[in-house]
């Protein structure tokens, strides 16, 4: 199934850039779209992060509040982060659980994303980490059901831009160097432009990308481990 450019390249125009956290103390935003995962429900896999503490994710050198985003219609999420986190991350939770739209076009989708480089203060700024030469990236989820697919993608400071987004399909727990990140990463995008040594990047997410006929999704971060 082929993902039309266009279609990914608005995806998320209509309500990405929120700027900062969602915790249970404060909840100013911020945002952020293919493969198997970890799998698991309440009786399986523990769904508690090692990363996360009330919306807050830290891992190596990245930091920062977490959220949701999707587009309006795009996908039922819960919490929902456009305004505020409802209900706020809590704990060691950091969960996302819904439905993507179906729609002939695949313009459904759904993001848990983070921001990587900012401080713990409430309304702290979203400021933006540099790629390493070399290393890679494993993030580890627990996914329900398991054959949904999911994305891992970094984005810059314009992620409104094709040119500012890079994606990989998501393997739970198995290592991707960061030149394995391309833009337009789906089937048939083009241009994939490698991400290269030295981008700044402001904000990571897992994204569960929409089909023609409604996906339910239930998507935990685990852990996430930056080799050098």
């Amino acid at each position: 199934m082929t993902r039309s450019p266009q279609v990914i390249g608005t995806l998320i125009a209509a309500t990405w850039l929120v700027l900062g956290g969602c915790t249970t103390g404060t909840a100013s935003k911020s945002p952020g779209n293919d493969a198997s995962s970890g799998g698991g429900d309440d009786s399986g896999p523990s769904r508690a992060s090692l990363v996360a503490a009330n919306g807050y994710i830290a891992a190596g050198p990245w930091a920062g509040y977490g959220f949701t985003a999707t587009d309006p219609g795009a996908a039922m999420i819960t919490p929902n982060c456009a305004a505020g986190c409802n209900p706020p991350f809590t704990g060691s939770d950091f969960c996302m659980q819904g439905t993507v739209t179906g729609r002939i076009d695949y313009s459904g989708f759904a993001m848990l994303g983070w921001n990587v480089n900012q401080a713990t203060t409430a309304g702290a700024a979203m400021n933006t980490w540099p790629v390493p030469a070399s290393g890679g990236i494993t993030v580890t989820v627990v996914n329900n059901p398991p054959t949904t697919a999911l994305r891992l993608q970094l984005q810059g400071t314009d992620p409104h831009s094709g040119s500012d987004r890079w994606c990989v399909p998501l393997v739970s727990g198995q290592m991707v160097a960061w030149t394995d990140f391309t833009t337009n990463c789906y089937p048939g995008g083009n241009p994939q432009t490698p991400l290269t040594a030295g981008t700044m990047i402001q904000q990571a997410a897992v994204l569960v990308p929409g089909l023609q006929t409604t996906l339910p999704f239930d998507v935990c971060l685990i852990d996430i481990q930056i080799t050098p």
